[in-house]
């Protein structure tokens, strides 16, 4: 019985700690931030992009990203500690927030457009390398069809997705698929 009331006393201190600087059910939080753009691939109808950030404060903040077809229908989701996403740590407050999430979904920010833009893939080489870049694809693509997809020129979508990479995904058929993460010095 006795382990049974520590058990269960631990287990109330430890709910009332997570509790502690949380705001309450039904109230906003003090960072809440969103942004929405549109990306314009080629041959494609616009799509919708949203940011949203939402935490007890913008360091604790979550970012969520979405990409949506013309129907509304989601393409992509992804979502991130705020803090651990380069174009979005250093947003304080609110205000700065929205900013740094408008920044963070613009198609023009990586300066990748299409599937072409990704560096060559190499015979024998472990990966694909843009100087000192390298970018590493998603172990469904093997060499061959990462070279077909940047023969084919899809368009691509990349955003920073931590404090040293972005990733990228190719919309093809309606579709967005992640094709791999390209890393750059922080």
């Amino acid at each position: 019985m006795r382990t049974f009331l520590v058990m269960a006393a631990l287990a109330a201190a430890l709910a009332a700690g997570l509790a502690v600087g949380a705001p309450a059910w039904g109230q906003q939080s003090a960072c809440s931030a969103r942004a929405i753009g549109a990306w314009r691939p080629a041959a494609s109808a616009p799509l919708r992009v949203e940011a949203y950030a939402e935490g007890p404060n913008c360091t604790q903040a979550v970012a969520t990203l979405v990409v949506r077809d013309a129907t509304g229908g989601i393409l992509w989701a992804d979502a991130f500690a705020a803090a651990r996403v380069m174009s979005l740590a250093d947003a304080r407050d609110a205000l700065a927030m929205r900013a740094a999430l408008a920044r963070w979904i613009d198609p023009a920010a990586t300066r990748l457009a299409r599937a072409s833009d990704l560096p060559p893939w190499p015979a024998n080489a472990e990966y694909p390398a843009s100087g000192e870049f390298p970018f590493y694809p998603e172990s469904w693509l093997d060499r061959a069809s990462y070279e077909a997809l940047r023969a084919r020129g899809d368009p691509i979508f990349c955003y920073v997705q931590g404090m040293e990479s972005i990733a990228c995904l190719a919309l093809s058929g309606g579709q967005l698929s992640k094709v791999g993460v390209q890393t750059f010095p922080g």
